[in-house]
């Protein structure tokens, strides 16, 4: 299957730090990696609530200190056809040691009150050269989304 990303960023190198990402207490060591190789552990719902009112996203996802790579989340709604998602909002980096309870909705997203499917897509970066690793992880979510608060 085919899958179209509309307001795909694709940088090779991270962003800077998410302004509104949140440092958690440290976990202790790094876990075990081979050589040119990563571990993560994430912590996340995947329930969303959405305010279009103030244009925000309401989520859960934790980065422990113990990962050994940085992420961007990038929070999207499925399409009306098969396989085609939109990113409605992405947020900066995101790295081992924190965590992120909201995002921002891009300029352009519209969306009637009700209940959608979409995914939290996870790109991982290398936390020391800061460059885009070439594995993503895709999380299904529901968005819940709210007009008045």
């Amino acid at each position: 299957m085919f899958l179209y990303v509309k307001g795909h960023k694709s940088d090779d190198f991270a962003p800077k730090l998410d302004s509104t990402a949140e440092q958690m207490e440290d976990t202790g060591e790094k876990m075990d990696a081979p050589e040119g190789g990563g571990a993560v552990s994430l912590t996340y719902s995947t329930a969303v609530t959405i305010s279009m009112k103030d244009r925000t996203a309401q989520i859960l996802f934790e980065n422990p200190s113990k990962s050994t790579k940085d992420t961007v989340l990038q929070l999207t709604v499925e399409g009306q056809k098969e396989g085609q998602e939109s990113v409605i909002a992405e947020s900066e980096l995101i790295p081992a040691g924190y965590k992120l309870s909201q995002m921002e909705l891009n300029d352009d997203v519209e969306l009637k009150a009700g209940k959608y499917e979409g995914n939290l897509n996870v790109l991982y970066y290398d936390s020391e050269s800061g460059k885009k690793e070439v594995v993503d992880t895709k999380i299904p979510v529901t968005l819940t989304v709210n007009n008045g608060n």
